[in-house]
């Protein structure tokens, strides 16, 4: 058996993480047992040897994809030199801030990754990752820099729609639907969206399906849901996304 541990000093951190590789490591005739030593919490697992690449390189993702998700919005909210909480326009411009060189970042971190015995996540990302932060705080400085720019309602949009029209165009098309009051989030043929940038309540918040919009950053956003939408939603929509937009009546 291929045997590895992954430590967290977030134990939700941890737990999510576990959740999120046990269907593939129990379909692959291994285990994912989590322990709670002191001050940190462990996610251990283990698969036949026949496995072990493929497992492998299914585990350096999803480090990569939880280094991402949780580590650098962190990274980015503690760096920040103004009030980043509250308003949906700032949740927005964090997930924008978040998404940036999102692929290019998680293809480093899968470059970067050695699984042997064991790893700190976190220790890995503050030693390890130094490098990756310098890069985040490029973009960093270049927010707290234009502060005054950012804080007018305006220029904020214009400024949040220049980093959205910088990032890569991770779909072609989202399709957005509405059921039951909820908004659901499917590829061109139809299929949901399951994405490790996107919350997966997203249908439930109005700010969500926003920030959800811009981690996907697709090149079309075909709206099937229009008559649900309050007026304010529309437009925010078409302010950041513009042209992007489509209406299906």
């Amino acid at each position: 058996m291929f045997e590895f541990s992954i430590c967290f000093y977030d134990k939700q951190v941890a737990e999510n993480f576990a959740k999120n590789i046990t269907t593939f490591v129990r379909n692959k005739g291994g285990i994912v047992v989590v322990v709670y030593p002191l001050h940190f919490t462990k996610v251990l697992f283990a698969v036949p040897n026949k496995v072990q690449e493929e497992a492998t390189n299914y585990i350096k993702e999803k480090i990569a994809e939880c280094i991402l998700t949780n580590f650098k919005k962190t990274y980015i909210l503690d760096s920040l030199t103004f009030d980043s909480t509250n308003t949906t326009c700032m949740k927005v411009f964090i997930e924008a801030l978040t998404c940036f060189d999102s692929e290019v970042d998680k293809q480093i971190i899968i470059q970067n990754l050695q699984l042997k015995d064991t790893i700190c996540v976190d220790s890995y990302v503050g030693f390890r990752l130094s490098f990756l932060k310098k890069k985040w705080d490029e973009l960093i400085c270049l927010a707290n820099e234009n502060i005054m720019y950012i804080l007018s309602e305006d220029s904020f949009i214009e400024f949040t729609k220049f980093i959205i029209s910088n990032l890569d165009h991770r779909y072609y098309a989202v399709n957005v639907f509405s059921k039951k009051n909820c908004y659901l989030l499917c590829d061109l043929e139809g299929h949901q969206i399951n994405d490790f940038l996107i919350d997966k309540s997203v249908a439930y918040d109005d700010s969500k399906l926003i920030t959800s919009l811009i981690a996907l950053n697709p090149e079309k956003i075909i709206l099937h849901c229009n008559p649900f939408l309050k007026d304010h939603l529309l437009k925010t929509l078409f302010d950041y996304f513009n042209d992007r937009i489509e209406l299906c009546k």
